[in-house]
């Protein structure tokens, strides 16, 4: 179901992969087999969609000179191909999938950025959608604030806030920026 799967997202794909399969009694199925034809199927069905706030968002972060970085779960192919360019470009680091040892939970993604940003993980503020990018996140040291879109605020407990939309996220982000509480380059 979309909520198995959503329960997963952060994962690398051969990591979703392989719990769902074991959680399903699949196991004796190739794994590479199955991750191949998941990415076939998610490049013909899948439409990438952006949630109109996101570019205010990052437009209010970067004129605030606030240094971003994007953690994924997802290939660096994936987002290369998924996700437009001048998107990418609010960020001064990615950090995919094929950048880690191990994914979401596991603070390494987040621990990456951190360094990849050079700075303190006290310093960093993450945006989650995931339970699991939260868990990374906070294991890392970061604040965390959840946005449940893919799954409901049920799901995200232990962010730090948790917003029930992009409006909501934009309005405490608004907040922060004039209060300079985001720490700038």
């Amino acid at each position: 179901t979309p909520l198995d799967y959503f329960l997963l997202e952060g994962m690398t794909r051969f990591q979703i992969a392989y719990e769902l399969m074991k959680q399903h009694q699949m196991l004796d199925i190739n794994i590479n087999e199955l991750v191949d034809r998941k990415e076939q199927y998610f490049a013909k069905y899948n439409k990438y969609k952006l949630y109109p706030e996101i570019i205010d968002i990052l437009i209010l972060l970067k004129e605030n000179d606030v240094n971003m970085g994007l953690v994924t779960g997802a290939s660096k192919n994936r987002i290369q191909n998924t996700v437009d360019k001048a998107l990418l470009d609010y960020f001064s680091i990615i950090i995919t999938a094929d950048d880690v040892d191990k994914g979401k939970p596991d603070p390494e993604p987040y621990v990456r950025a951190i360094h990849a940003l050079k700075l303190d993980a006290s310093q960093c503020l993450v945006i989650e959608n995931a339970q699991l990018g939260i868990q990374s996140a906070k294991k890392a040291g970061c604040k965390c604030f959840a946005i449940a879109t893919t799954l409901p605020a049920q799901y995200l407990d232990g962010a730090d806030e948790i917003f029930s939309s992009h409006d909501e996220l934009l309005f405490r982000i608004q907040n922060m920026v004039t209060n300079k509480l985001l720490i700038k380059d």
